[in-house]
């Protein structure tokens, strides 16, 4: 009997793990970082990358610097956009995987680094969530190719290959970082358009120069966790609610609004969320967190007005060389 509740535990355990994380009930978070940039550029670029090396969706910066997606940026020029974001902490060292998001979340020691942008798998080769760990770290890696990727090659009329020698056409780059997923892992990639984009077999392509920061920074053991949270709200220390709202990637069954209110409903949110903010955001889906409290109204004493002010703007963590300043 007691082998029988041991192996329940086991079981439900595995199951809080490997679940999505938006059906695992409401959650609030409460740490908000990111704000206002200012981002020169140093190299003649592409807006699609710098995008995604500020870890924003490059139509979303494309629209926000008035510029189109394959602009290509000249040394000097300035940009300016908003990359307020709420953080998932779900760990607190080692990495979060936001599948909506298409970012990975870097926590060091309790403390949350930075994110990088990445590449999911596609809606017919999903990434699998759930809590996984870096089992092994490799340079100039040799990919052995799955024989599910050797299927696909010879039902595509393609050269069916086993191994792929380290060089410009191993898709893996020149880094990999392998979990303990079934060939699950981050890695560089010789394709770093795709970046930002739902197209792998299941892997998480990065870009060679960010894959080439975070590589030294994890180690063999480390955890990784894997959701998927398309809707996220945090409430700061400053009494502050925000909401953020990502694309649908995988078609999930969820219902945004319906969320936002069991969350509003279990924290005693509700009265104090703006609704109307709440909508325009959740049909937006930008992924740009945004405040939505419901500020009091004004005084209505002319002898004594009251000016209620903006919540400050967050400053950047640590995506830029700037302060530091949280919620």
């Amino acid at each position: 009997m007691l082998g029988f509740f041991r192996f329940l535990l086991l079981t439900l355990v595995s199951l809080a793990f490997t679940m999505p994380a938006a059906a695992q009930g409401p959650i609030l978070y409460h740490l908000v970082t990111g704000g206002e940039a200012v981002y020169q550029v140093e190299k003649k670029q592409s807006l699609n990358f710098v995008a995604l090396e500020n870890g924003l969706s490059p139509w979303v910066m494309a629209r926000q610097t008035k510029k189109k997606v394959d602009t290509l940026l000249k040394p000097g020029t300035t940009l300016k956009f908003d990359d307020t974001c709420i953080v998932p902490t779900e760990l607190t060292d080692g990495l979060v995987v936001n599948l909506p998001e298409r970012l990975v979340y870097l926590f060091r020691l309790g403390v949350y680094q930075r994110r990088y942008a990445i590449a999911v798998g596609k809606k017919t080769w999903q990434t699998p969530t759930g809590f996984y760990k870096i089992v092994n770290k490799e340079e100039n890696p040799i990919w052995t190719v799955p024989d599910s990727i050797q299927d696909e090659m010879w039902d595509n009329g393609l050269e069916v290959v086993e191994k792929v020698p380290p060089g410009p056409k191993n898709p893996l780059g020149k880094y990999w970082i392998g979990t303990s997923g079934e060939n699950l892992g981050f890695h560089a990639t010789n394709r770093p358009w795709s970046v930002g984009h739902v197209v792998s077999h299941g892997c998480m392509r990065m870009l060679p120069s960010e894959i080439a920061q975070l590589y030294p920074q994890v180690e063999v053991g480390a955890p990784v966790k894997i959701i998927y949270q398309p809707v996220k709200m945090a409430l700061t220390r400053k009494g502050r609610i925000y909401l953020e709202a990502h694309p649908n990637v995988y078609d999930e069954k969820i219902d945004y609004l319906d969320y936002v209110k069991r969350v509003a409903k279990s924290y005693q949110l509700e009265s104090r969320l703006d609704w109307l903010k709440v909508n325009t955001i959740l049909k937006i889906r930008e992924g740009i967190a945004r405040d939505v409290t419901k500020d009091p109204p004004p005084s209505k004493s002319v002898t004594d007005p009251q000016d209620y002010p903006k919540p400050r703007k967050l400053g950047l963590f640590p995506l830029h060389n700037q302060s530091t300043r949280i919620e």
